[in-house]
């Protein structure tokens, strides 16, 4: 009975103090690389976000990830390749709770992967390419084949043309230099003449090592096939150039004295009434300097300078003038990694920070607020060890007023608790009633936040919540209500629970 009572007394202590153990800061990373809806920690473990899991969520099962590539077929889709040389494939155009593997059969050494509507290729280290038919849903159907005809290859790009309707167009900047593209389908492969010495491809434009930069139209006559010989020009605004980027209706190049140019689709209306109006002629933007790096992402320019600092255009209105003006987004960032309509942005420090739109919990910081219009901290990857073995999460720890929360199923049925959740009255019921050691019966209230222990009610100083569904509760007040010792491993970003 002293034991049964001393246990209820801690409870409560942890129920009512705030300040009895708090998860990590920000201050030191352990992330290798990243991508805009995933990070490979240093360990080789993958996490994504993004969908039914709204912060960094440790994948589990594929340990020792070698490289990513993202929004290869749909926005947050991954691809990976492991230690051994192997590809697999992470459909994302759901919202399935569960994560979900599929082998790319065929696949070694994968450098480089595009993708259109019909088809997925993939570029190995050693220049080969091979190609995949995409499904219906979207998804990749295996195995890859190996495309004869074609070699060499250092770098793979893709576009729609419209000869009226839109067909896919491949192209192949070789390691000569040379640029290749697909005549019929994906059954042959022809250089485009006129271009040599190529350094960078972008859809419909190309980088000479001279700085010059060559275009080519997207748009031809409808009776015009696709063997028809290429017109390529060269775009006389344009030299001393570094870098180009494109998306599928604007262009951006970066010149040596770290100018930024424009030229392509801006925008205006939204949804049905969305209207594009076109400038083909290249605008210095003279709101920005000193610019490293540029991107799209959600009807904007963002620019990256050598100071660290970004800023931000936007693409809305009828024409972009050469004094659009640029705002100041965030500082102290090294890279950026962009998605088609948000960004993630990883500082000096090694902290990622989101922005834009957050409607699929892009941005990984714990909620599906549509928007966010300043940047905003991706939640930091969190890994939970019980009795030394990692636990599958269904979604990653969210940390909230220094606290930190999980999932409602997830460590406590590992401990052998009995959980059920009423979604009407929004009440959660942990149960180890059963144990002869630690006999406990949690009924926490959602919708109140009022918690009992044992059916003795007491006050919750930092209440659970709810995300898509999803019931978080205060990791270290529960598993240590259900008998076990919680440490915070601050250096290794980990949450060690060990059962007593």
């Amino acid at each position: 009975m002293k034991r049964r009572a001393l246990l209820l007394s801690i409870i409560t202590l942890l129920l009512l103090s705030p300040s009895v153990w708090a998860a990590g800061d920000n201050s030191t990373s352990h992330i290798r690389s990243y991508e805009s809806g995933s990070l490979i920690q240093s360990d080789g473990s993958l996490w994504l976000w993004g969908y039914n899991q709204s912060v960094p969520t440790r994948v589990e099962g594929k340990p020792d990830v070698v490289k990513t590539f993202s929004n290869i077929i749909n926005e947050g889709d991954l691809v990976f390749t492991l230690q051994d040389h192997s590809a697999w494939y992470v459909p994302r155009n759901n919202i399935a709770e569960s994560v979900k593997f599929v082998p790319l059969e065929g696949l070694q050494n994968l450098a480089a992967v595009s993708s259109l509507s019909d088809h997925v290729l993939a570029l190995s280290s050693e220049g080969s390419i091979s190609s995949a038919d995409r499904l219906d849903n979207g998804n990749i159907s295996s195995p890859f084949q190996t495309l004869s005809g074609i070699d060499e290859v250092a770098n793979i790009d893709s576009y729609y043309e419209e000869r009226p309707k839109y067909e896919e167009r491949w192209l192949f900047l070789k390691k000569d230099g040379s640029v290749w593209k697909n005549t019929k389908a994906l059954q042959g492969f022809e250089p485009i003449s006129s271009l040599k010495d190529i350094t960078s491809i972008a859809k419909n434009i190309a980088l000479k090592k001279d700085g010059t930069v060559w275009t080519w139209p997207k748009e031809f006559d409808k009776n015009a096939t696709p063997s028809e010989t290429l017109s390529v020009s060269q775009i006389q605004a344009l030299s001393d150039i570094k870098t180009i980027k494109a998306n599928r209706y604007s262009n951006l190049a970066i010149d040596q004295q770290g100018r930024l140019w424009f030229w392509g689709e801006t925008v205006t209306g939204y949804s049905d009434n969305t209207t594009y109006h076109n400038e083909n002629t290249p605008v210095l933007l003279s709101g920005v300097k000193d610019v490293k790096d540029a991107f799209f992402a959600e009807r904007s320019i963002l620019a990256l300078t050598t100071a660290g600092n970004v800023y931000v255009a936007s693409l809305d209105g009828e024409k972009l003038p050469s004094n659009a003006p640029f705002t100041l987004l965030a500082k102290n960032i090294q890279s950026i990694k962009a998605g088609l309509r948000h960004v993630i942005m990883q500082k000096a420090d090694g902290a990622l920070w989101g922005w834009g739109v957050n409607k699929h919990a892009q941005l990984g910081i714990g909620d599906y607020e549509f928007q966010y219009s300043s940047p905003v901290p991706v939640q930091k990857p969190i890994l939970v060890r019980l009795n030394g073995s990692p636990v599958s999460l269904s979604s990653g720890v969210i940390t909230r007023n220094g606290q930190a929360f999980i999932p409602l199923r997830s460590v406590f049925d590992k401990l052998g608790a009995e959980i059920a959740y009423d979604f009407n009255s929004k009440i959660a019921k942990i149960d180890q009633s059963k144990s002869e050691d630690h006999p406990v019966f949690l009924e926490i209230n959602f919708k109140t936040s009022q918690a009992k222990v044992n059916g003795k009610a007491v006050k919750l100083t930092n209440p659970p919540f709810m995300v898509n569904g999803i019931g978080y509760l205060p990791l270290r007040l529960i598993s240590e209500t259900l008998g076990a010792k919680v440490i915070w491993i601050q250096k290794e970003d980990t949450i060690e629970i060990t059962t007593k």
